[in-house]
């Protein structure tokens, strides 16, 4: 299989499994809480999501190996296999500036972001 081809269907697998709000924000919080490692019941609370859907997202993460779980006792935690991700998610946030000048709203949350995810 041709090097480009190859390198574009891991991408676009990456972004289906970035590919919902949900997903970003877990991917961050895991970037930036409790020394990078938090169990499902602490990102229910913050996320403010059923148990269940957060479940279900962070398999979605695990199956495309961004994020890896550990037991503890009857606890799963889950850190992010590859640190990378989330600084690659903050320079996102430039691309999304660019297309916000005609958003004031969207310009202000990405500045907003933009200060939390550093």
């Amino acid at each position: 299989m041709p090097a480009r081809l190859l390198v574009a269907q891991e991408l676009a697998e990456t972004f289906r499994a970035l590919g919902h709000e949900c997903r970003i924000r877990i991917v961050e919080e895991l970037a930036h809480g409790h020394q990078g490692e938090l169990d499902v019941h602490t990102l229910v609370e913050i996320l403010g999501v059923p148990q269940p859907k957060v479940s279900q997202h962070l398999s979605v993460l695990r199956h495309a190996k961004l994020v890896k779980q550990r037991r503890e006792g009857r606890s799963v935690h889950y850190t992010l296999s590859n640190r990378v991700l989330a600084s690659w998610l903050l320079k996102a946030l430039q691309f999304l500036d660019t297309r916000s000048h005609d958003a004031e709203e969207l310009s202000k949350a990405v500045e907003d972001v933009r200060l939390l995810w550093r």
